[in-house]
């Protein structure tokens, strides 16, 4: 018979008595390292640079990292190795080719499939069942797609919970889009949070998780398999049980002023009354207009707009992603205020080491991760997730992050205090020392100092 192309063959291999060879050290390799420490493999890397995941996963005890160049005497101790590393195979790939089958060793070309012995495949748990995709390293992408095909048919659609408000349902279809974009079924069931059922109290008195608790209650008790929320919303004091999954891309993090005629704040009469039940937005307000009165205003903002326009309330302060979300056509202006950690991302939450949250980080937005990983880990050492008259925004931009934190005193109209602070960003753990950094910077000003004294209470 004519043979037209080549074969694959879809094999089993036992990984348990096996260490194989990763060669290099960036998100590829971290790619391949997941699925041979997923089949039990123990894994050792050579690479002259690594990643910061790669670190830490080292640092853990997960891999065996040495930081150098490979040499002939590796591939001569390994029976296995994947080679992740950039070019193909007449490139840097081709010279650890030919070594390594000098010494017999099997080999995963990750740039050049078709020049490997063999290729990791996608692969999933089906009941008692192995299931396997493999276009043999030529398609990766296209072999994980109809490996999501194939496992979204076989499973009951994902369950995403979500309040019950316009907002909040508009952010759910965002997620649930993006699922079923990425070839998964989906369905929503509502839940009614203790923010939504009482809309009279002050939102501070309730503390941080207001609309967060009650999903993570059913998301705990097996009623749904993730819950969406606004990322300001949700503590830095993760739940036991849960895990943040995944954000979507950001959208804007600004506040805006919105009234009856337009304007900004230079514009509101004198004793005009603002609605914010934010603690922060109060601070941000009083410092720039201290003559203006700001009320408590509770509710969706369908219901904040209607206080507006019977004239209970002369302005209201809100986040302009939310107006966007829900199309709502309003006079707003945009505010110069520095804005909550997380404003603007809408994060997915998972419980910890499911198969949905798998699924999530497939959709992860990385730049977005890391600008509210630096925001959380600021907001928790300077308040403990408590609910404080805090700003803080990171920009990520090629691989650097700006990042910029106001404080306010508890009590009166004094000035914040304030930092900027810039780095370099390769993985989660860098934005979050990042964040870290900026704390210390401002741990001895005095409005920082005086929150953490009085235990983050607002």
């Amino acid at each position: 018979m004519k043979k037209t192309g080549p074969f694959r063959l879809i094999s089993s291999i036992n990984l348990e008595r096996h260490e194989i060879l990763v060669v290099g050290g960036g998100h590829t390799a971290l790619r391949k390292i997941n699925t041979l420490l997923g089949c039990g493999a123990r894994v050792k890397v050579v690479a002259a640079e690594a990643a910061g995941d790669l670190e830490r996963m080292a640092s853990e005890g997960l891999v065996t990292l040495e930081r150098r160049e490979v040499c002939a005497a590796d591939f001569a101790s390994h029976s296995f190795a994947v080679l992740a590393v950039p070019g193909g195979i007449s490139d840097i790939s081709g010279e650890l080719a030919r070594m390594a089958r000098e010494a017999r060793c099997a080999i995963d070309v990750c740039a050049d499939g078709s020049a490997g012995d063999f290729a990791l495949c996608a692969q999933f748990r089906l009941e008692d069942c192995f299931v396997g995709v493999s276009s043999g390293g030529v398609d990766p992408a296209r072999a994980a797609s109809v490996k999501r095909s194939i496992l979204n048919s076989c499973r009951e659609p994902i369950v995403v919970l979500s309040r019950n408000s316009r907002l909040a349902m508009a952010q759910t279809a965002l997620w649930t889009g993006a699922l079923e974009a990425a070839g998964f079924r989906t369905a929503v069931r509502t839940v009614e949070s203790h923010g939504d059922r009482d809309r009279k109290s002050e939102l501070s008195s309730f503390g941080f998780g207001a609309f967060v608790k009650a999903l993570e209650e059913e998301l705990l008790g097996g009623r749904g398999d993730c819950a969406v929320h606004s990322m300001k919303d949700v503590p830095t004091v993760p739940v036991a049980g849960c895990s943040l999954a995944a954000v979507l891309k950001r959208d804007s993090v600004q506040d805006v002023l919105v009234t009856r005629g337009g304007g900004g704040l230079d514009e509101l009469p004198r004793g005009a009354v603002v609605g914010t039940s934010s603690v922060r937005r109060r601070a941000q307000i009083r410092n720039v207009r201290p003559d203006l009165l700001c009320v408590n205003c509770r509710g969706n903002i369908g219901t904040r707009l209607e206080k507006l326009s019977s004239g209970k309330v002369d302005a209201l302060v809100l986040a302009k992603v939310g107006l966007a979300r829900i199309d709502a056509d309003v006079c707003a202006e945009v505010l110069p205020f520095i804005t909550s950690a997380g404003q603007g991302a809408v994060v997915a939450e998972a419980l910890e080491g499911s198969v949905t949250g798998g699924i999530l980080r497939l959709l992860n937005h990385l730049p977005t991760w890391y600008e509210v990983t630096a925001e959380r880990a600021f907001l928790s050492r300077i308040a403990s997730g408590c609910v404080c008259p805090v700003g803080v925004s990171a920009s990520y931009d090629s691989g650097q992050i700006e990042m910029l934190a106001e404080v306010y005193p508890l009590t009166g109209q004094a000035d914040p205090d304030r930092a900027l602070m810039y780095g370099s960003v390769e993985s989660a753990e860098d934005a979050a020392a990042l964040g870290d950094a900026l704390w210390e910077e401002m741990r001895d000003m005095p409005a920082v100092r005086a929150i953490t004294e009085a235990g983050g209470a607002s």
